[in-house]
């Protein structure tokens, strides 16, 4: 039999028609071979975590550095998207996204930052340390893979000189860059394998150190305190109804942040103690669509404090219970009422603010010819009182809301006293026995 002349086209209609071979199969065969040939591109292993997901790292363009973590549940999964990074393609498994600069990672930190926290006056300070110390720094616009340990050591260590950093001031500002990276390191972010900031160790020799300050700049000496208090009473007797005054004497005595003292309710006295359980604090409206946009929004009250030492109880002694009652007396005589607050404001008839009385203290140091003092220096006052009348350190930690009691010692412990009287103690400590 002669043979019949047939190409190759002809042969393989022939046999995908006569059901010979299938396409399917072949089409898969190929798609095979082409996941092996891709897979084969992929130094990087390919394993199972101890959180039961699939994992391996997609390497950078220079193929060294590490671009993206990828978790899966199953190992297919993993597959899939080495092999579409190694093919070019892009769907809804994987796009190849460009690596974050230090600033896009700051504001999506931010947003995650602000979802853990009701102190929109907490995310105001981040803020004002990013303008500070990032925004205009060359560090803003670096790649996030770019920030070796090296670099940040030195960048740190270089802020801390340029700026005159202290301990505290340092913590602060590094906030910022020290929990972003922990954030890019987290699951399901998977911007970087490993922190850079791990193994960095700050030379503390390096801080600024703050001398203490002068007492007559952080206390109400007894002469100021005496002055105070005479006007006080003066401003009282002329206006019963504004209970303003007797916060600020109720305050030498009980010894509060200024936030707490105006969220303080009736409820919260039990005896001789008052519970220490809420404060006020400052509400901004924050507006991240464009950066970071913050608006002063007014004040509200929460159901906490500032720290897990802040919430306490404080003991009343025979002084506060009589300013109370006069507090209580005067606000059953005036009619005025707000959810229990004990202190409310004779113009607004509502809730006493901590800006209403911070402006009346400023006015009332003015009226007694004294430097301005804060509320917070009445709470050094009370608590320099604590430490002059003896009390054990660890109730003096208790009453201040500390939860160190080296915070109390070294940052609230000064001498209340007059020059004069202190010119005449050391006068009387003089050594007899060594005399002319």
């Amino acid at each position: 039999m002669a043979a019949v002349a047939v190409n190759d086209e002809e042969i393989l209609k022939y046999a995908v028609s006569e059901g010979i071979i299938s396409l399917d199969d072949v089409r898969k065969s190929m798609e095979l071979k082409e996941r092996k040939r891709l897979l084969k591109q992929h130094h990087n292993k390919i394993f199972k975590g101890s959180d039961g997901r699939w994992k391996t790292t997609l390497p950078g363009a220079n193929g060294t550095k590490t671009r993206k973590i990828i978790a899966k549940k199953t190992k297919e999964e993993v597959e899939d998207v080495v092999i579409q990074y190694y093919s070019g393609l892009e769907d809804h498994a994987y796009v190849e996204e460009n690596i974050p600069t230090v600033t896009e990672l700051y504001r999506r930190w931010l947003s995650y930052k602000m979802a853990h926290t009701e102190s929109t006056a907490y995310i105001k300070r981040i803020n004002s340390d990013w303008k500070r110390f990032y925004e205009n720094d060359p560090i803003a616009e670096k790649e996030i893979t770019a920030l070796t340990e090296v670099y940040l050591d030195e960048w740190l260590h270089q802020k801390i000189k340029d700026y005159g950093l202290t301990k505290t001031s340092f913590y602060n500002m590094s906030t910022i860059v020290r929990q972003s990276l922990v954030y890019a390191c987290k699951d399901g972010v998977n911007l970087l394998e490993k922190n850079p900031m791990a193994n960095i160790e700050i030379n503390t020799k390096l801080f600024r150190r703050k001398q203490k300050p002068a007492a007559t700049t952080q206390v109400y000496l007894n002469s100021e305190q005496k002055l105070i208090a005479d006007e006080c009473l003066r401003k009282i007797s002329r206006n019963p109804n504004c209970t303003t005054p007797m916060a600020i004497m109720l305050n030498f005595q009980i010894g509060l942040r200024i936030g707490e003292l105006v969220a303080l309710k009736w409820s919260d006295i039990e005896g001789n103690y008052i519970h220490i359980n809420r404060m006020e604090v400052e509400d901004y409206e924050i507006d991240n669509k464009t950066g970071v946009k913050i608006d002063f929004k007014g004040h509200k009250v929460v159901e906490h404090v500032k720290s897990g030492a802040g919430v306490r109880e404080v003991y009343l002694n025979t002084e506060a219970q009589k300013i109370l009652k006069m507090i209580k007396e005067s606000s059953v005589q005036s009619g005025y009422y707000d959810q229990d607050y004990i202190f409310i404001s004779s113009q607004k008839k509502v809730r006493s603010t901590a800006r209403t009385i911070t402006s009346y203290l400023e006015k009332l140091c003015a009226t007694v010819g004294i430097a301005v003092k804060s509320n917070h220096k009445i709470r050094k006052t009370y608590i320099s009182a604590l430490f002059d009348a003896k009390i054990n350190i660890d109730t003096i930690r208790r009453m201040a809301g500390h939860e160190d009691e080296r915070t109390s010692l070294k940052n609230y412990c000064f001498d209340q006293n007059d020059k004069i009287y202190i010119e005449d103690q050391l006068e009387n400590a003089r050594n007899t026995t060594i005399s002319c």
